[in-house]
């Protein structure tokens, strides 16, 4: 609701001006709020400003979320070409050797958490198989 509770929100209350738009790519793009008002055109207490309203904020947080979503994706798109690059770096006889033990502790760190994710994925579904069941076997009663 807006700060006067016996009117709707007016639009400019729940819906990013174009400058606001700008700004929250601004503040994705650039390393501080003074950068980032400055890139985007508008004073920096107005974005300090901006930051304090709920819509901004919420429209923020979600353009900061899906730019993190995007992030991991390319990480897990760039996993395959980082360990083969790690195998060539430990196969690779004119390699030092600190450069070989390096790649080898990260391959097998990598094997190493790659299963222990796995083994804890089969607990978790185990467990909710079986207070699935649980809850089935007390509502029966």
């Amino acid at each position: 609701m807006s700060k006067y509770e016996d009117r709707p929100p007016r639009h400019s209350e729940t819906s990013l001006t174009t400058p606001q738009q700008q700004a929250i790519l601004a503040l994705l793009r650039e390393p501080s709020v003074a950068a980032a008002a400055a890139s985007a055109g508008v004073g920096e207490r107005t974005l300090h400003r901006w930051m304090r309203l709920e819509h901004f904020d919420e429209a923020y947080r979600l353009a900061r979320r899906e730019a993190f979503v995007q992030a991991i994706g390319l990480t897990q798109r760039s996993s395959a070409a980082a360990v083969a690059t790690l195998l060539r770096i430990m196969h690779d006889p004119k390699a030092t050797w600190s450069s070989r033990v390096s790649a080898a502790t990260n391959v097998l760190k990598f094997a190493r958490e790659s299963i222990e994710l796995d083994d804890l994925a089969e607990r978790l579904v185990k467990l909710e198989r079986a207070s699935a069941e649980r809850d089935r076997c007390m509502g029966q009663s």
